[in-house]
């Protein structure tokens, strides 16, 4: 592990990567092996690397020791497997910070006027790469094309299994669903009663006074459900795209739906603008609210009595609100706003 790390670090900094940032492939020689398969916690291990440093041996440290993986180990293998590659010069001029780059161009007698991407494009334009490498030393982590075929692969198969799901939701097979996302029903949350409770509550009231027909609402719905039952799923900005998406074939755009009142109240005091941002907002939002109505009504069920809303996790809500308690039928929902994120724990 040391020795490739030692090889590696040595390999970006050496004289051949400064003037022609070559491939990683070309530093592994004859240990590449192209066609060498990966499982599925490396192909995960590969996209979180896009983008970050190159020499730094303890990258996403974290994600190796959660996962069980030796990152170094791992690393040699998607190089060698021509999986993984060392990004050229541009995207590091790219990842500078404004005033790096206003001193490079004013070290170099241009302009330092305009935003980040006309600083970038001024120096890539005017600048010769291996001035550039001399001012950049650090390095990051890109995709090869054949890193890039894959990940497309795999992105379609998602694709197709994500409308599926939505297939499955909008048709009421909830149960169906639970047991094809998770077969093992001693692995996850969702194997308990919240699965159907939370699909069937945003079904019902997901995007409620949106200006939508039943139909659309509840089609609009699905994407959420989906996002809410499936943790291994697209985030919350690609749920948004998948929703604009479904309007746009219904003739219909964001900006023509009837936003609440309390959100746009919401999105302004946080100076938010973006459409997308301000559903995506609400996406959390109404997920959040499907759960925490599934998880009450779960404790009913188990014969609790009495709640207490935990609010040290959430920014949002004062301190003073943890460790209240209520009667679980007085029980205030939540999230309290749309920035919530206190959650329910049981008195028993």
């Amino acid at each position: 592990m040391r020795g490739f790390l030692k090889r590696l670090l040595g390999f970006i900094s050496s004289p051949s990567h400064q003037q022609g940032n070559k491939s990683v492939e070309e530093f592994a020689g004859k240990t590449c092996h192209p066609n060498h398969r990966l499982n599925s916690v490396e192909i995960q291990f590969l996209t979180l690397l896009e983008g970050k440093r190159a020499n730094d041996p303890s990258v996403l440290g974290w994600w190796c020791a959660f996962n069980n993986i030796d990152g170094p180990k791992t690393i040699n293998k998607l190089c060698t497997s021509n999986y993984l590659t060392v990004a050229d010069y541009k995207f590091t001029v790219r990842k500078g910070t404004i005033p790096v780059l206003k001193a490079f161009l004013t070290k170099h007698g241009l302009s330092t006027r305009g935003k980040k991407d006309d600083l970038v494009n001024r120096i890539i334009e005017n600048i010769c790469e291996s001035k550039c490498l001399e001012h950049f030393t650090q390095s990051y982590w890109a995709f090869t094309p054949k890193a890039l075929a894959l990940l497309h692969a795999r992105e379609i198969k998602a694709q197709e299994e994500y409308r599926r799901i939505v297939d499955l939701i909008r048709k009421g097979s909830y149960d169906a669903l639970k047991n094809k996302l998770y077969p093992n029903k001693n692995e996850h949350w969702g194997t308990e009663d919240t699965f159907c409770e939370t699909i069937d509550f945003l079904m019902k009231h997901g995007f409620e006074g949106f200006g939508l027909s039943e139909e659309i609402q509840r089609n609009v719905s699905s994407f959420v459900a989906a996002r809410a039952v499936d943790y291994s799923s697209r985030g919350y900005s690609t749920c948004t795209q998948d929703i604009s998406n479904y309007l746009r074939t219904e003739k219909l755009g964001f900006e023509a739906l009837k936003l609440p009142d309390s959100l746009m109240k919401c999105a302004k005091e946080n100076d938010i603008g973006s459409q997308d941002d301000i559903y995506n907002i609400y996406i959390q939002f109404i997920i959040d609210r499907a759960r925490a109505i599934a998880e009450l009504n779960e404790y009913r069920r188990l014969g609790i009595k009495k709640i207490r809303v935990d609010a040290l996790a959430c920014r949002e809500c004062e301190r003073s609100t943890a460790d209240k308690v209520y009667n679980i039928n007085k029980a205030p929902l939540l999230p309290h706003n749309w920035n919530c994120q206190c959650i329910y724990e049981s008195v028993l």
